[in-house]
Parts: structure tokens; sequence; C-alpha cells
């Protein structure tokens, strides 16, 4: 039987500081966030976790995801991965962290998303440029 092919939808993408795989299969979060605050640039981020879910779709696709700079041109980062979802009741989570990250200025940087080398999402980064060293 031949089944056809739905693009899944991208439910959502979390920001974090690290994800981990705990016993029985759960997952944990930590230090969610939407801003980077820092107060000098060209600055490191020590790490970054992203946490993007696919769902409502059938088949066999490729997911880009690609960290850019202000600019919209310049990829910081990027991985790229193949997902199978089996039925539209499937869902996907894609994980990546990134090490060490430069962000050579305050600006909006973008998270974007594509299935199938089509853009799917673009999310706002915001990096903000603080006189002293704030809690978030």
């Amino acid at each position: 039987m031949m089944t056809d092919t739905i693009k899944p939808s991208l439910a959502y993408t979390i920001i974090c500081d690290d994800v981990r795989q705990e016993a029985g299969g759960k997952i944990s979060l930590m230090g969610l966030f939407e801003n980077i605050y820092a107060t000098s640039f060209p600055v490191l981020h020590p790490r970054l976790a992203l946490m993007s879910e696919w769902s409502e779709g059938r088949g066999e696709f490729s997911v880009t995801t690609k960290l850019l700079s202000p600019d919209r041109k310049t990829v910081l980062r990027e991985t790229s991965s193949k997902i199978s979802l089996r039925d539209t009741v499937n869902k996907h989570r894609d994980i990546s962290v990134h090490l060490n990250v430069e962000l050579k200025a305050p600006g909006t940087y973008w998270i974007e998303h594509y299935l199938d080398n089509e853009m799917i999402s673009s999310l706002p980064l915001q990096v903000i440029h603080v006189k002293e060293q704030s809690f978030h």
C-alpha cells in the first residue's frame, strides 16, 4: 500500500542553554531564553541549544537549521538532518547544541528552519548590549 507524503509543520522552536535526555526518555531543557545580553563585543556565547518539533506530516524529509548574523547572509552555524514520520500523529524533535558561538555585534540574529530546502520559519534572536552584566 502506497501512502502519500504530507509535509510536516514546525510546531515550535525553543532556545536554551542545554537539552538533556533523561532516564525513561524524558527531555529536560535548561536555561530557556529569548535574548542574549553582553557587556562587550565580540562575545562568545558558551552554549546555545535549539529544540524544534516537527509534526502532522508523513514521509522522509531533510531539515536544516541555520543561525544567521544580523545581515541575514552570514551563516554562523548550520545543522542538517533527515527526519522520518510514519504517520501524521508522529512527532520528531530536532535538537542541536552549538558551543562558543561568536556574536560580533549587538542586533537581531536569525534562526531559520528549512524543510527540503524551503524556508519554513525565521525566528529572531535579540543580542543586546548592556552596561553591566544583567541576570535573566
